[in-house]
């Protein structure tokens, strides 16, 4: 294997959202306030790892005894082209600079997809302490796939007219 010329660094939206779009199973952007570190080798943009608030499940501050509002994170996408460095060592380093830019946050949580065939296999290697699993979510059949009840309900609300129409 060749050296690989590793570089995290902070991007825009639109080149998260572009990495998303493309390369994560899920093909779309989690909602709310998130930070964004964007991956490249040997200068070549390879993907993105997103740290955002999260959905609620994993994040409520309660249940560690935290404020979920500043003291938690989750990482709520991995999402890389290909590529030849280890992932852990990718979502290390953005850790590390999250740690940098909010040093207030003491627990950082994320999870594993089973219905996408993930076990979590980075976490894993990286030692993060598995705590269970979540509630199951309530699913929507639309377009041919199963997708999250937020999903179901913002494509309504896109597709659907407005009041004004």
């Amino acid at each position: 294997m060749s050296k690989v010329d590793l570089r995290v660094d902070w991007c825009s939206y639109d080149a998260a959202k572009y990495a998303v779009e493309h390369w994560h199973y899920s093909h779309s952007m989690p909602a709310g306030r998130n930070v964004y570190l964007g991956v490249w080798e040997n200068e070549k943009f390879v993907g993105v790892v997103v740290f955002g608030m999260g959905s609620g499940n994993s994040t409520n501050g309660n249940r560690y005894g935290l404020n979920a509002s500043h003291e938690m994170a989750e990482l709520t996408r991995v999402s890389l082209t290909k590529h030849q460095m280890q992932v852990s060592r990718i979502v290390s380093i953005a850790i590390r600079m999250l740690k940098k830019q909010s040093p207030g946050i003491r627990l950082l949580t994320s999870m594993a997809d089973p219905r996408a065939g993930h076990v979590g296999g980075i976490y894993q290697a990286m030692n993060w302490v598995y705590t269970g699993e979540t509630k199951p979510d309530v699913l929507y059949f639309s377009r041919g796939e199963w997708v999250h009840h937020r999903t179901a309900t913002s494509c309504l609300l896109y597709t659907s007219p407005s009041p004004r129409d």
